[in-house]
C-alpha cells in the first residue's frame, strides 16, 4: 500500500505543475486563493488541535509563520517558471532542491556524507546547468540569465523549505503531523490576502473563475500532501523520497515534452541523466 501513496503523491504533485501551467489566471492571486481552498479541505479531513498548538514553543510557531512566507512565495514562483520555463524544469528545480537540506546536515548538523553522496551534489549542479543549455545556445549569456536565475530561485526556495522543515521537526512534536500543513498553508495565504490589500489588488480575488482554478488548485495541492504524510509513515524515508523525487521528475519531463512542447535537445536529454543520477545518489 505504501507505493499506492506514492503514485498518488506523484501524480497529483506533477498535476499542480499543470495546473499552473494551464490556468491562465493570475499566478500571485490563484496561488492565494488555493491556499484558503486548501486549507478548508485539510481541516475537514483533520481539525487543528488547539491544545497542542498552544503547547508549541514560539520557535515553532516563529518556524510556522515563515515557512507559511516562503510557501506563497515560491509556490508563486513555481507558477511563473512552469510558465516561462516549463513543467519539465520546474519539477526537476524543485526535486533537486535536496541538494541544499544535505548540505545543511553536513556542514551545520555535522552529519557524515558517503562518496556517492559528493559525487550525488556534483551532479545535480550540473544537471541545472545542462537542462539550460538550449537558452545559451539561442539568445546567448544574456538569454540563459533570464532563464537560470528564475530557476535558481526556485532551486533555492525549495531547497530552504526542506531544510527549515528538517531543523524544526523538534519544535513541531506536540502537533499531529496532519495539523502541521494547514497552519503553514493559513498563513501563506494570509500573507498572500495581506498583500493584495497593500497594493489594492482585492479585486483579482473577486473573480469566480479565479475561485474555480483555485478550487482545482487546491483541492490537488492538498491531495499531494495527504498522499505524502501517508507514504512517508508508510514506507521508510529513503524508498520513499527516492521513489517520489524519480517519478516527479521523469512523470513532469515527459510530460512537458510530449503535451508542451517543452525544449529537448541533447543537452536537457543530458541534464536530465544527471539530474536522475543525482537523486539516486544522494538518497544513499
Amino acid at each position: 500500500m505504501g507505493y499506492a501513496y506514492v503514485v498518488g503523491c506523484v501524480l497529483t504533485s506533477t498535476l499542480l505543475l499543470v495546473w499552473l501551467r494551464l490556468l491562465r489566471l493570475p499566478v500571485f492571486p490563484l496561488v492565494t486563493a488555493n491556499y484558503f481552498v486548501a486549507v478548508l479541505a485539510a481541516l475537514i479531513y483533520k481539525p487543528l488541535s488547539w491544545e497542542a498548538l498552544l503547547q508549541t514553543p514560539p520557535a515553532g510557531l516563529a518556524g510556522l509563520v515563515v515557512l507559511g512566507v516562503l510557501f506563497v512565495s515560491v509556490f508563486s514562483l513555481t507558477g511563473r517558471v512552469s510558465r516561462e520555463i516549463g513543467v519539465g524544469l520546474a519539477g526537476m528545480l524543485s526535486k533537486l532542491s535536496l541538494v541544499i537540506p544535505i548540505a545543511f546536515a553536513v556542514v551545520i548538523l555535522r552529519e557524515p556524507i558517503s562518496a556517492r553522496q559528493e559525487v550525488g551534489l556534483f551532479l545535480a549542479l550540473a544537471a541545472i546547468l545542462l537542462v539550460h543549455g538550449p537558452y545559451l545556445q539561442e539568445g546567448g549569456i544574456r538569454k540563459l540569465w533570464q532563464a537560470l536565475r528564475w530557476g535558481l530561485l526556485l532551486w533555492l526556495g525549495n531547497g530552504i523549505i526542506d531544510t527549515l522543515f528538517k531543523a524544526l521537526q523538534p519544535t513541531w512534536q506536540s502537533l499531529p503531523d496532519e495539523n502541521i500543513p494547514p497552519l503553514i498553508m493559513g498563513i501563506a495565504g494570509l500573507v498572500g490576502l495581506a498583500l493584495h490589500v497593500s497594493q489594492k489588488q482585492l479585486h483579482h480575488l473577486r473573480r469566480p473563475a479565479l475561485w474555480a482554478g483555485a478550487t482545482l488548485l487546491g483541492l490537488t495541492n492538498i491531495a499531494s500532501v495527504v498522499f505524502y504524510v501517508k507514504g512517508l509513515r508508510s514506507l521508510p524515508a529513503v524508498p520513499f523520497f527516492l521513489s517520489l523525487n524519480l517519478g516527479i521528475v521523469l512523470l513532469a519531463g515527459v510530460i512537458g515534452v510530449v503535451f508542451f512542447r517543452e525544449r529537448f535537445s541533447w543537452l536537457v536529454g543530458l541534464g536530465y541523466a544527471a539530474g536522475v543520477g543525482a537523486i539516486v545518489l544522494l538518497a544513499g
